[in-house]
């Protein structure tokens, strides 16, 4: 599996939002923290907020602040916000995407390591590496 680079901007916005108490903040203001090009980030705000990651609001006051407790937020949720389901799915040895094939020799090799990385995926979540980013792991 390979993220995207939506995916890792993303996420690495969220767990500096998350760091910083979960909002609000401005785009230009988390620009400016981490290596998210401002541009970049403003087209990834509104489908953090479509997939229910992030709230926005507007005005004096306003920004973007994380949808919900950065502990219930996952890197997967993230993922699939970004990439869409079948990036756990997807097999990194193919040149095509594949549905699937029993009789691959590589889909014994690969199909238990994409449940154990996906199974990770789930299990991390915002909150847990906004933390560690502070320094309370």
């Amino acid at each position: 599996m390979k993220l995207s680079l939506a995916s890792k901007y993303a996420i690495l916005t969220l767990i500096r939002l998350a760091a910083r108490g979960g909002g609000p903040a401005t785009v230009r203001e988390l620009a400016t923290e981490g290596p998210v090009p401002e541009p970049y980030l403003a087209k990834l705000v509104p489908a953090l907020v479509r997939g229910g990651i992030l709230a926005s609001a507007r005005g004096r006051g306003g920004g973007i602040t994380l949808a919900r407790p950065a502990e219930t937020i996952s890197l997967a949720e993230i993922i699939r916000v970004t990439e869409g389901e079948a990036s756990f799915r997807e097999c990194p040895f193919m040149v095509d995407p594949c549905p699937g094939n029993p009789d691959c020799p590589l889909a014994q090799v690969w199909d238990p390591l994409r449940d154990e990385v996906a199974d990770f995926f789930e299990r991390t979540t915002i909150g847990s590496l906004a933390a560690r980013l502070r320094g309370q792991s």
